[in-house]
């Protein structure tokens, strides 16, 4: 079996697939990973064979106007005339469709497997003629909004012939446990998540056994890059001052200027894989990215979140819907509320500590990617397509 596997250049998106990836050429499928030039280097370093296609874009660009106040009155931005998230997918499957196209139809592929937010993927698919298969990389945000999508990409559709369009594909595989997923996913396919931060070593001396409560502070990357003034990493130092934690900041390379200075109970770990260190911490205090949180539930980590972009947000409700933390809206976010926050979620008999390890377990049950691998070969059988 030949299998494209396919994202936009964001590399959270790619660890999201690499162990499907990886299972299926440990089961002698042949595997291919396109995506944009930007991200050719780090699906390399996944130990995938990487296929560019298509052109980079601005993505931190786009996302910067999420933080922007939209006009009063008006319910999308004047640019384009769509939402920004919808915005956002088209402007990546533009630059990526017509490649990607020639890509599976040179190279003779039997299955597309893509990011949902990589909407070139169903498109090529369908023009090769062969199932396309969407990889979760956290809650389902956009099945609920397929007949907006299929709207918003008919003109695609046409180039092509006027292909039927459909965001969800034929199979839906999903590494969030269903107490956590959205309600009413479509048929899925689940599958253990297996934390994937990227090549790096654990951190060095760094104990999992401690004598009080350690706090994890990881911010992601698309904050920074897109408004350094809502990283408030800082903000959130402040809030555990007087409290009896220990913390450690998870950050990027070029993330470290943006600290300031920091008192003796914090300890920075600069471009360290995050599953590791939440191995070793009572809690999370972040931005509500998927990676993030399934990488903390999968650690049976409770979590403090404060999200400020739309899907963010959706990743963030989940959690607190299932009661494994605790969100805060950006304008609640003050120093005082979070100290009160952290200090609760700590305490040993805090409910969101038991619900985030009855979530570890659950995660624990699913099957694996092997398995997962496995089910691609049925494909145009019933194993998908049943709920």
């Amino acid at each position: 079996m030949r299998v494209v596997f396919t994202t936009w250049a964001w590399p959270t998106h790619l660890y999201a697939l690499a162990p499907l990836a990886w299972a299926c050429r440990a089961a002698g499928h042949e595997v291919l990973f396109a995506s944009q030039p930007g991200l050719a280097r780090d699906i390399r370093r996944a130990g995938l064979t990487a296929a560019r296609v298509g052109v980079d874009v601005d993505t931190a660009g786009i996302v910067r106007e999420y933080l922007l106040p939209a006009v009063p009155g008006a319910a999308v931005p004047a640019r384009g005339g769509k939402p920004r998230a919808v915005r956002l997918l088209l402007e990546h499957a533009e630059s990526m469709v017509d490649d990607l196209t020639d890509l599976v139809r040179d190279w003779r592929a039997d299955v597309v497997v893509y990011d949902p937010t990589a909407l070139a993927g169903p498109l090529a698919a369908a023009a090769a003629g062969i199932p396309a298969v969407r990889h979760l990389y956290g809650a389902d945000l956009l099945s609920r909004v397929s007949g907006v999508l299929a709207e918003a990409f008919a003109p695609l559709a046409v180039r092509f012939g006027g292909l039927p369009f459909d965001a969800c594909g034929s199979a839906t595989v999903d590494p969030v446990p269903p107490s956590v997923q959205v309600p009413g996913t479509p048929p899925r396919l689940p599958i253990r998540y297996v934390p994937v931060n990227g090549p790096a070593r654990p951190p060095r001396g760094f104990r999992t056994g401690r004598d009080r409560p350690r706090v994890c502070v990881s911010w992601g990357h698309t904050i920074a890059k897109v408004d350094p003034r809502r990283f408030l990493v800082d903000r959130v130092v402040a809030a555990t001052a007087g409290l009896d934690v220990d913390v450690v900041l998870a950050v990027s390379r070029a993330q470290r200027p943006l600290l300031g200075s920091l008192p003796k109970h914090v300890r920075v770990l600069v471009d360290e894989p995050l599953q590791p260190i939440l191995a070793g911490c009572d809690l999370l205090v972040g931005h509500g990215g998927a990676s993030s949180i399934l990488t903390s539930l999968h650690e049976g980590v409770p979590l403090l979140l404060v999200p400020q972009l739309p899907d963010h947000a959706g990743h963030s409700a989940r959690v607190g819907a299932r009661g494994a933390g605790v969100v805060v809206g950006l304008a609640d976010a003050t120093v005082d509320v979070l100290r009160e926050h952290i200090a609760r979620l700590v305490a040993p008999g805090a409910p969101q500590r038991t619900a985030a390890r009855e979530v570890a377990a659950e995660m624990r049950a699913q099957p694996s990617p092997s398995q997962v691998a496995t089910a691609l070969e049925t494909l145009t059988g019933p194993v998908l397509n049943r709920p």
